[in-house]
This record gives structure tokens, C-alpha cells and sequence, in this order.
């Protein structure tokens, strides 16, 4: 009895309880159907709960499902800095935003990439949600969350959201081009850069489906564990296609991150400036990266310890030296015709890269600096103007059955003196030297040179398969790794491949040891590893693709990569000189190491006066060197102790504020109608000044002057309409 009244006191106190909760729910219910015609005051709150025409004045506070109506709606984010988003979820649990049919953009289609900001969508402190289909654009961040569990976002398109104005030419990359991965703790990565999406201390996120074009970054995990992001394609971004800083045990697979990249100009400079397809700094571990294609980007992949091991930080906080990005797998991707390196993997541990292609790099297919243990087995690596496999200061890595054909180097290995990082905090906690690595049945065919191993130990090489013919190889300094007294000729057999062929190249100041038949067990784990099971169906499978296009496919524009794929037009050449490459300029050249200093104040006017007696002058139509990139002028000049000083006219066709930018080593001095308007001058390396300038329409007379002392090289003059005059 005392049981069965219990249970029905508990069953009354439930049925009491719902009809408490439907009671609250009708009447908000009934004014979500009123928020459809009631105009909101601009800047209040609305709370939607069913299909819903939004107002642009108010943050749309979601808190039950919700599909938007169909069509174009402009909602700038609101809050300071816009960051309270257009739509706000807060607390919310188990429910979705239903975009299908919109298209929701904070600022109106066109507005200048660095233009945008605030945030489209954020979550915070919600589980279970689901945000899906339709078309985000127009904001710094379009979808931004934080504290969140089991967020999902699938099928959505991102269309133009926040980049950074490139400042480089088709002549000279722009040294603030480059970007800044290594501090994010603090949210840095979506403040300087933006992105598309953007998950901050969230777990068990996915995203699935989605596509972005017109933007910098893609998808951006800060830490977070648990995510799976699958059958996705953010392409064409000039920064990275994803970015994970402190994040675990995710998966990525299938996606596509093709032509992510930024400082490049075919034939010109490759820098890439840190841009890449994926991108993992900062403790990222246990992370599984599977049949992505990363294709011409800055770096296919690039990984990268993080400051607590590198920089010492966590030694500094009072931790134990801190790990790096270790233990992740890289299984069948396709990471070729990257700017820098297919693979960049660097201070980490115990790292698998497996069966993937990095084929037509300019500097590298793997870059290992200071990794150890890294198991690097069936990968293609060919046509690199590098090496096609490059370890620095790594530890007991075992590199087998690759394919290193048509390099400038197959492979290197080696130590030298790198006094930042051997003598600084990482070397003070961990070994640096180059020693113990497996070289185990690799094919080696038309390398410049198979082998550049320098100052590395304990090498083992077996079952390699060298080409048979009559290439050099250079021995200096090489010994046996257990100081037996073995002979020249043993030591170069010990090198030797299958059918007894030598590999070409240069080996010195390094130990050999012999092979006793014995393999580390981490190659039958890579032969045969069983594939990983990774969400996504796109269909990419790790193999060479002879009909990709090549690096000359990369085409800068002023806010990234052409997207020729979109059928959009071919981006106007970033040309030198801006407004100024029509100028003219009559220059002269003169020497002044044994006359006037000009970084004198009392000797300027000396120094001026020795122009009326030049050793060259000539015009120049574009400043892209400090001899106006005459060879005649340099070879008349010299590359120390000169200046020079020349005059311009610039037409301008309407009033307005300008940028006026000089990149110069060493000083620099820019008049315009009489006014100094912009001035380095000082000794300095390579630097780049800019100034905004009020200008009126029509002529201006532009005075330069410029003196060179020793060292490196540099003057380039640019004019553009300022950003959104």
C-alpha cells in the first residue's frame, strides 16, 4: 500500500509538472506568431520559436526549432563588436536551426572582405543542437560556439565571409601577408583572420557537408575533442581550409581543402606564408586526418609542437616539459602541389603518415624537423624541387617502402648547429640529435641526389632499390655506429640497395649500422594496418592523379586564390606600383662610401649634391629594386654604399584617401608636393611603411630618395585607393 500510493503521488506530481511546462509554453507560442508582424524596437531581443520572418535591429534569440523563411535576409550582428551574432542559442538543449531555402548575410553581397564583422550564428553553453542547410555570409564568424557538447552543422553553404587583404604582387610578396598560427589561447585565430566556423572548448562537434568558398578560414577547433568533420569542401581560401590549436582525438576524413594558400607567384617567390589545407599547432594529438585532398596550398599539412614544448612554456608555468602534437595518423591523403611542403611535421612524436601523395612541391613532400619516432611508410613523394623526405634533428624515425623519385634530394637527414632551437629551451629538454633511423625499401629514381645524410648515427638501410647506373656518391667522415674498425668498403655496402647499387649523393661525419635482418616492429604494424573507420564518402583514396593542374594553377588575387573552377573571372594582376606603374621617374645613382653620411643630419645636404655627379641614371617605370631592376644599373652601382634620388608626376583621376606602401632596405625618404609624406631612413633589414594619404584629383610631384649601405636589398613603391574609399 505504502508502495502503490508513493508511485501515484509520483505519477500526479509528473502529470502536474507537464501540464505546468505546456502551460508556459502556449503563451510564448502565441507571441512567436505575433513576432511575424510586429516590428521589434532595434536592439531588443526577440525570443523565435517557430517559422519566422526576422527583423534586422535585434539578435534573434533561438530556443526552440526553428526553419527561417525562404530568401535573402541582411542581419548585421548586434552587440558590441557585433559578437552577440545575428541569432543567439544560450543555454539551449536539443534542438535545430533549419536555414534550408535562406540565405542570411550580415552585410550586404559585396562589401569588402575586411569590412565584415561581429558574428552570424553563436551557441553558447547548448548540447544537441543542429544547424542546417542554407547560406551563411558576411560575417567575421558566421557560425561561432563555445562551451558547447554534440553541435552539428551539415549541408550548409558559406558564402564570402571575412579575409585580410593580401599586400602582395605578382613582383614582391607583402611581409604582413604572413600569418601567426602559434598563440590562439586566446581566441587570436578568429579575431586577426576569421572563419567560417569557429568552436571554442566544445566537444563531439561535426560537421558534415558543408561548403565554403570567398573566404580565409574554413573550420577553426580551439580546443576541442571528439569532432568529426567529414565530406566537406572549403576550397579556394587564402588561409586554412582547417585549423585545430589544442584539440585531440578527432576525426577528419574526406574533405576537400584544395588551394588554400597565399604568398605565392608562379615563377616569382613560393612562401606560402604559413597558409595550408589542414593545420594543427599546439598539442593537437591522437587525431586521425584520412582520404583528405589538401592540394595546393601554402602546406598540404602543417603541424607544429606549440610553444609549451618548443618555447619551454609549460617547463615555465612549473609543468613537466610538455608533449607536441603526437601520435595522430595521416592515411591516404593528397596533399601535392603544395607552395612550401606537402607535409610539414615538426617537435612531435610517434606520428603515422601512411600511404598519402605529395607530389610537385617546391620545397619538401615531408619536413620532419626535430621529429622522432615518426613512422613513414608507402608514401609518394616525387617532383619536388627539395627533398622529397627532409628530417632535421630527428630521433629513431623509420622511413620505408616511399617512392622518391624525380627530387632534387630523395632524402636528408641530418644535424647542425641550430643555436634557436638546439642551444634554446627545447634543446635544454630534449635530445636534438640526428641518430637511429630505419631506411628500409624505398625507391630511389632521377634524383639529383638519392642521399644527403650529414651528422646523423645509428643509421640502418636495408632492401632499397637505387637506379643502376654510374652516379657519384661522396663519402666523408663515415664510421660504423658501434666504433668497429670496418672498412671503406663495408661501410659503402651498407648502403647499397637490392642487386648491390649505390645510391648518388653525399654522406658525411655520420654512422652506419649493418642490417641484421631484424625490422622494427612498426613496419608490419604500417603494412598491414587495418584502414581506419572515418565517416564520409567522398572518394579520395591517397593516389597519384596525373590529370591534377599544377602550381602554375595558382593565381592571387587581391583577397586570395582564383576560384576557376566557379567560372569567375581571372583576377586583374596584382602589379607593382598600383596607381604609380604608369609613373615615370627620372633617377639617378651615386656613390658615398668615402663622402657625406646621409643618416647625418648635418651631412644630408652633402650627401644630396653628390647626385650632380651620378654613375648612372636611367627612368624607371616601376620601382621593384633599388636599381629600378636594370641590370645595367646595378652592375654600374654596386650593391654597397649608393644613392639615389629621382622624380615622379603621378596623375590622379578623383579626390580621395589613398595608401601609399614602401618596402626598403636601407633608408627611404617619399616627398609629395614639397612634404615629406613617408620616411625610413635608417639601416635596416627589409621593412615595410605605409601611410594613408588625403589626395586631390589631378597632378602630384613625387620626390625619392634612397641610400643603400651593405646587406640586403629592397624598394618597392606602391599607390592604391585606400580600403572602401
Amino acid at each position: 500500500m505504502h508502495t502503490e500510493s508513493a508511485e501515484r503521488r509520483a505519477g500526479a506530481r509528473r502529470s502536474r509538472h507537464r501540464n505546468r511546462r505546456r502551460s508556459r509554453h502556449r503563451r510564448p507560442a502565441v507571441l512567436a506568431l505575433l513576432a511575424g508582424v510586429l516590428l521589434a524596437t532595434p536592439g531588443e531581443a526577440q525570443e523565435v520559436r517557430s517559422r519566422y520572418v526576422p527583423n534586422p535591429g535585434a539578435t534573434i534569440r533561438v530556443t526552440r526549432d526553428l526553419l527561417l523563411a525562404t530568401g535573402e535576409h541582411v542581419l548585421p550582428p548586434q552587440g558590441p563588436d557585433g559578437e552577440d551574432g545575428a541569432f543567439r542559442l544560450e543555454g539551449v538543449r536539443g534542438i535545430t536551426l533549419d536555414l534550408s531555402g535562406s540565405t542570411v548575410r550580415g552585410a550586404p553581397a559585396g562589401t569588402d572582405l575586411d569590412d565584415l564583422r561581429g558574428f552570424g550564428i553563436v551557441l553558447v553553453d547548448c548540447s544537441d543542437i543542429t544547424i542546417r542547410g542554407g547560406t551563411l555570409g558576411g560575417y567575421r564568424g558566421c557560425i561561432v560556439a563555445r562551451d558547447c557538447d554534440r553541435i552539428t552543422v551539415e549541408g550548409v553553404t558559406f558564402d564570402r565571409w571575412f579575409g585580410q587583404r593580401l599586400r602582395s604582387t605578382l613582383a614582391a610578396e607583402a611581409p604582413e601577408d604572413w600569418l601567426w598560427p602559434h598563440e590562439n589561447d586566446e581566441g587570436q585565430w578568429l579575431a586577426n583572420y576569421g572563419g567560417a566556423i569557429a568552436a571554442t572548448d566544445c566537444s563531439d562537434v561535426v560537421v558534415k557537408g558543408c561548403r565554403g568558398r570567398g573566404g580565409q578560414n574554413g573550420i577553426l577547433l580551439n580546443r576541442c575533442g571528439g569532432a568529426k568533420v567529414h565530406d566537406n569542401d572549403f576550397s579556394f581560401l587564402s588561409g586554412w581550409g582547417l585549423a585545430m590549436y589544442r584539440s585531440s582525438n578527432n576525426v577528419v576524413s574526406h574533405n576537400r581543402f584544395d588551394y588554400c594558400v597565399r604568398g605565392y607567384s608562379h615563377g616569382v617567390y613560393w612562401r606560402g606564408q604559413d597558409s595550408a589545407g589542414i593545420l594543427m599547432f599546439e598539442r593537437c594529438s591522437d587525431n586521425v586526418i584520412a582520404h583528405n585532398s589538401a592540394t595546393h596550398g601554402g602546406d598540404g599539412l602543417f603541424v607544429y609542437a606549440g610553444q609549451d614544448r618548443v618555447e619551454g612554456r609549460a617547463v615555465e608555468r612549473g609543468e613537466a616539459p610538455a608533449g607536441g602534437c603526437d601520435r595522430n595518423l595521416i592515411y591516404r591523403n593528397d596533399f601535392s602541389y603544395a607552395v612550401a611542403n606537402a607535409i610539414e611535421i615538426t617537435f612531435s612524436d610517434r606520428n603515422r603518415v601512411i600511404e598519402n601523395v605529395g607530389n610537385g612541391c617546391h620545397q619538401h613532400g615531408l619536413w620532419g624537423g626535430y621529429s622522432s619516432r615518426m613512422v613513414v611508410v608507402g608514401n609518394h613523394f616525387q617532383d619536388t624541387r627539395g627533398g622529397g623526405i627532409s628530417i632535421e634533428h630527428g630521433q629513431e624515425c623509420l622511413i620505408a617502402k616511399n617512392l622518391l623519385h624525380g627530387n632534387e634530394i630523395g632524402l636528408e637527414l641530418w644535424w647542425d648547429e641550430d643555436e634557436q632551437f638546439v642551444r634554446g629551451p627545447y634543446g635544454r629538454q630534449f635530445d636534438t640529435r640526428s641518430r637511429d633511423h630505419w631506411v628500409v625499401g624505398n625507391s630511389f629514381k632521377d634524383n639529383d641526389s638519392d642521399l644527403v645524410l650529414k651528422k646523423t648515427t645509428g643509421l640502418r638501410f636495408a632492401d632499397n632499390v637505387f637506379e643502376a647506373d654510374t652516379r657519384e656518391l661522396y663519402l666523408s667522415g663515415l664510421g660504423d655506429a658501434d666504433e668497429r674498425d670496418a672498412a671503406v668498403s663495408e661501410l659503402r655496402g651498407r648502403l647499397a640497395g637490392i642487386g648491390g647499387w649505390l645510391p648518388s649523393g653525399h654522406v658525411s661525419d655520420s654512422t652506419l649500422r649493418a642490417d641484421d635482418g631484424t625490422r622494427p616492429p612498426e613496419l608490419e604494424a604500417a603494412v598491414f594496418l587495418v584502414p581506419p573507420r572515418v565517416p564520409g564518402t567522398r572518394y579520395v583514396d591517397g593516389a597519384v592523379d596525373p590529370s591534377k593542374p599544377r602550381l602554375e594553377s595558382i593565381e592571387m588575387g587581391e583577397w586570395g586564390p582564383w576560384d576557376f573552377e566557379s567560372g569567375a573571372p581571372r583576377p586583374a594582376p596584382r602589379l607593382p606600383g598600383g596607381l604609380l606603374r604608369e609613373a615615370r621617374w627620372d633617377a639617378v645613382w651615386f656613390r658615398w662610401k668615402d663622402g657625406p653620411d646621409p643618416r647625418s643630419a648635418g651631412q644630408v645636404d652633402a650627401w644630396r649634391e653628390l647626385a650632380a655627379d651620378p654613375v648612372a641614371q636611367a627612368v624607371v617605370g616601376t620601382w621593384l629594386t633599388p636599381w629600378g631592376d636594370s641590370t645595367q644599373v646595378r652592375d654600374a652601382v654596386g650593391a654597397t654604399y649608393f644613392g639615389m634620388r629621382a622624380r615622379a608626376r603621378v596623375e590622379l583621376e578623383e579626390d580621395g584617401v589613398y595608401r601609399l606602401s614602401i618596402v626598403s632596405d636601407d633608408g627611404v625618404r617619399l616627398r609629395v608636393d614639397g612634404h615629406t609624406v613617408l620616411e625610413n631612413w635608417t639601416w635596416h633589414a627589409p621593412t615595410r611603411d605605409e601611410v594613408e594619404l588625403e589626395l586631390t584629383a589631378g597632378a602630384h610631384e613625387l620626390e625619392l630618395e634612397y641610400f643603400q649601405i651593405d646587406g640586403a636589398t629592397a624598394l618597392v613603391v606602391d599607390l592604391q585607393r585606400a580600403a572602401g574609399d
